[in-house]
């Protein structure tokens, strides 16, 4: 064993140093890797909250929206149906007051 080769003993020595650092990268690019995987995880577990947070929101304002436009209507007929008495009653004053110069003439 006393002939080995230097430069044999060498390119071993090299190509172990190589490996390792490619052993070394490999394991630091499957660490980032997982952290990637890890923060994308809880990004969309975030997102996710976020949506579910936003739509009972949207839920919500729908159901006040709809309940105020109820209200609305409600408010326009109540409106509508007292012009049309307040109509009635004009139209039957002012007939009796043409009946009332009708007489008087």
């Amino acid at each position: 064993m006393g002939d080995e080769d230097p430069t044999e003993k060498f390119s071993l020595e090299l190509e172990t140093k190589q490996l390792g650092e490619l052993q070394e990268s490999r394991d630091e690019l499957l660490s980032r890797v997982s952290h990637l995987k890890r923060d994308l995880q809880e990004w969309r577990f975030k997102l996710d909250n976020q949506v579910k947070s936003y739509r009972s929101e949207l839920g919500d304002l729908r159901k006040t929206l709809n309940s105020e436009v109820t209200q609305l209507r409600d408010e326009f007929a109540d409106l509508r149906q007292t012009l049309k008495q307040q109509l009635e009653a004009t139209a039957e004053m002012a007939a009796e007051e043409k009946e009332d110069d009708d007489d008087d003439a």
